[in-house]
Formats: C-alpha cells, sequence, structure tokens
C-alpha cells in the first residue's frame, strides 16, 4: 500500500493536475500495490499540491501557509512531491526554501527542458517565471509545467512511481502510443 495527500483537488485542478494522481493509482495498481488517500501530509508518500486560480490561492492562503512547514521536510529529504504552476509560483514568493523566480512577461506554450534526472520534460506553462521550468531535490519537484505532468514524461513517472514503493512503468502499447504523440505535436 502506498498513500497520496491532494491539496483540495476541487480547487487546485485547474489544467488537469490531479492526472498525477490518476496515472500513479493506474500503474500502482496494475503492480498490485493500493494507493490510498491520507488527510495528513506527514501520513503521505507522495504529496500534489495543484494549479490553481488566483482566486483559490487568496482563498486558501492560509492553510496554504499552515502547510509550509510539511513542504519543508519533504524538500529537505527530497520526498516525492509535485507543486504545480501557481502553487509553485505562491510558495516561492514566500518561503526561503525554495528559490526565489525572476519574473517577467507572461509566457504561455508547450516546452521542453532539459533535467538531470530525467533528460527531457515536456509541458505546457502559463506564467512569469523566466529562470526555470522544472526544479528537482530528490524526488521533490517544483514545476511551472501544467497538467498530469507524469502521464507526459514517463521517465519521471517511473522514478516517483519507485519512490512510491513501486516499481517502472509498464505501458499499455496504446496508452504510450499517445503520449509520443501529444509530445510529437507540440515539440
Amino acid at each position: 500500500m502506498s498513500t497520496y495527500f491532494s491539496f483540495n483537488a476541487e480547487h487546485f485542478n485547474n489544467n488537469g493536475d490531479q492526472g498525477n494522481i490518476a496515472v500513479l493509482k493506474f500503474f500502482l495498481g496494475r503492480q498490485g500495490i493500493t494507493f490510498d488517500e491520507v488527510d495528513e501530509i506527514t501520513e503521505a508518500a507522495f504529496v500534489l499540491v495543484g494549479d490553481a486560480s488566483r482566486a483559490a490561492l487568496r482563498e486558501y492562503a492560509v492553510p496554504m501557509m499552515e502547510m509550509a512547514s510539511g513542504l519543508e521536510v519533504r524538500h529537505a529529504a527530497g520526498l516525492p512531491t509535485l507543486l504545480i504552476g501557481s502553487s509553485y509560483e505562491f510558495y516561492a514568493s514566500r518561503v526561503s526554501w525554495l528559490e526565489t523566480p525572476k519574473l517577467g512577461e507572461s509566457v504561455s506554450e508547450f516546452r521542453t527542458t532539459e533535467t538531470n534526472e530525467a533528460g527531457q520534460v515536456f509541458g505546457y506553462r502559463n506564467s512569469r517565471v523566466m529562470d526555470f521550468d522544472f526544479d528537482r531535490k530528490g524526488d521533490f519537484i517544483a514545476t511551472t509545467f501544467f497538467g498530469p505532468i507524469l502521464a507526459k514524461n514517463p521517465v519521471v513517472l517511473d522514478q516517483i512511481l519507485i519512490a512510491c514503493g513501486g516499481q517502472a512503468a509498464v505501458w499499455p502499447e496504446e496508452m504510450k502510443s499517445c503520449v509520443d504523440q501529444v509530445k510529437r505535436l507540440h515539440i
């Protein structure tokens, strides 16, 4: 059994970010591992804080800041975590354990970035962050890329599956070809 925590999934899912949970559930389930939701960040093998509207960020700013110390522990230990889009930007501007990004004009585009840990990582971004798209410490990932980035990036997915107690994914051929086609359309 493995566990996950997703912060206010109904409001922090602007671009299908909860799809990261779905893809982990799917592949862990194929390996006979249940992936159950827990209520506390400290009990979770995996944590997701998805992208949200400015209104949701304002509404949940206090509970998000209350969660910051738990995220800092996860960051220091490199535990499997995804901070996505506006949630990453929210924390990066308020905590000392994430580097404050350089901001510029908003850019909305598909793009690929090179990483040391996973090679090329592909995603869609709509952000003012200029100096990076994908920051990683162990299995703690902060990114400007939206949506189910694990489904679009099989190497990253495999790394997170292993960190959650599973094994690398064995993709049904039709799923793998769909992911490859999406990438080819936008690279």
